[in-house]
């Protein structure tokens, strides 16, 4: 493993995802207390570990939405960024994976199996509050949890340039 793959590992690792999906179901599903679609989870990791769309996201009213996201990163110089999680996605499958088995272990969330969604078990941290960039990175995938539990799967493809 070089310097940097070592590097992305200690940012990009199955715990952090862990977390960031976590905060992801939270944030939808304190919404109407509605469970999140499974596929939705594959956009989770593309945006949580990348720092410039954190900002962005940070930087957005919660009421502007989902659209108001898509619209700052499509006017401005970051006009690809939006692009890469569709890519990013499909390359992040495998950590997503990991990232999900890792918090049904540790008791945060579960899956319907006749439903294929997902829901919290858990949406309040126990001892542990997070400081620096991974709070900056679990507020902004609770943000978008929030925003995608008022859109259909269509709406957020449209959004995120993905397809489901």
């Amino acid at each position: 493993m070089s310097f940097s793959d070592r590097d992305v590992m200690y940012v990009q690792n199955p715990a952090i995802g862990a977390a960031l999906l976590w905060r992801f179901i939270c944030g939808y599903y304190s919404n109407e207390n509605n469970p999140v679609p499974f596929p939705l989870l594959f956009v989770v990791l593309p945006i949580g570990f990348r720092q410039d769309l954190c900002t962005v996201i940070k930087g957005t009213q919660k009421a502007s939405g989902l659209s108001k996201v898509s619209e700052k990163l499509f006017s401005s110089k970051q006009n690809d960024s939006i692009h890469y999680v569709n890519t990013t996605a499909i390359q992040m499958r495998e950590l997503t994976l990991e990232a999900f088995n890792i918090a049904v272990e540790a008791n945060l969330v579960a899956l319907s199996a006749e439903t294929a969604t997902v829901f919290p078990l858990v949406t309040t941290f126990r001892k542990y509050t997070p400081k620096g960039d991974c709070k900056n990175m679990m507020t902004a995938t609770e943000k978008l949890g929030a925003w995608c539990s008022e859109l259909t799967l269509l709406e957020i493809a449209k959004w995120l340039k993905v397809r489901f």
